[in-house]
């Protein structure tokens, strides 16, 4: 039986390369596709967690109008596993639009999950890092302020739970394949500063890296933002990628691709 994928961007692609009977569906026919019906549904359309995703009305239609279009289909279909893509930011005590509009959406996920007795899993990613993580993030822009001496604004107390994308889709298929229900962490439970990072870095790079320091970029950023829900590791997954491992292996392919 087939499985749905709804958005293919940094950890859609390193998802769908792990499993077969795939189908994607493109975040613009989320509110007009017909389902047929399916084993799995992994739902990670979402907009707004980039600083260029600004369109409010776009995060409140990936985020909570897509789900439900989905939602009222899926309703009638007996699949094993319905997996959405929420974040650790729900958390926190500073909240965005965005992540208000996930916390919305898992509440109406848990609400269907009670009142039907389905599979629904939640999972809230940290901060995932890994070879073609999006290029405005922290990690790839201090790649290429090393290599290329790209000048960069940096805070350097800021406190991160970075995991890498494979130990994520890991999570994701474990989680799905025991028809996990409820609300799951993925993190390596260790905080990470940006200031270590940046050591990391230079140290991979063999060169420092081109930083203007400055005291805060985003409000809701601070120093406890780790992982303290270790649910998924009862179904046996367990992080295994270092973020030294992480680094060398987006450095590696940064060089290969540029040619430096």
């Amino acid at each position: 039986m087939i499985s749905y994928l709804s958005g293919k961007g940094f950890l859609g692609s390193h998802l769908s390369s792990k499993l077969k009977d795939l189908v994607h569906i493109p975040h613009e026919e989320l509110q007009t596709i017909k389902l047929k019906h399916f084993d799995k549904f992994f739902f990670l359309s979402s907009y707004g967690n980039l600083i260029s995703q600004t369109d409010e009305d776009m995060v409140y239609k990936a985020n909570i109008e897509d789900l439900i279009s989905i939602l009222l289909q899926a309703k009638d279909i007996p699949f094993r596993s319905f997996v959405f893509m929420s974040t650790s930011s729900v958390r926190l005590k500073i909240q965005t639009t965005y992540s208000r509009t996930k916390k919305a959406a898992e509440e109406i996920l848990l609400a269907i999950m009670e009142r039907h007795n389905v599979p629904i899993c939640i999972i809230r990613p940290f901060s995932i890092t890994g070879v073609g993580e999006q290029a405005e993030h922290l990690i790839p822009t201090l790649i290429r302020s090393c290599v290329t001496g790209e000048k960069m604004n940096f805070v350097k107390d800021a406190v991160h739970d970075f995991i890498d994308v494979d130990d994520v889709t890991e999570g994701i298929i474990n989680l799905s394949n025991h028809s996990a229900r409820g609300i799951y962490e993925l993190g390596t439970g260790k905080g990470y500063t940006n200031q270590e990072v940046l050591d990391i870095v230079e140290k991979t790079t063999g060169k420092k890296a081109n930083t203007n320091l400055v005291p805060s970029m985003r409000s809701y950023d601070n120093q406890e933002w780790t992982s303290n829900n270790y649910k998924a590791r009862g179904y046996g997954w367990l992080n295994r990628i270092t973020l030294e491992e992480s680094i060398r292996n987006m450095v590696d392919e940064y060089l290969q691709t540029n040619r430096v």
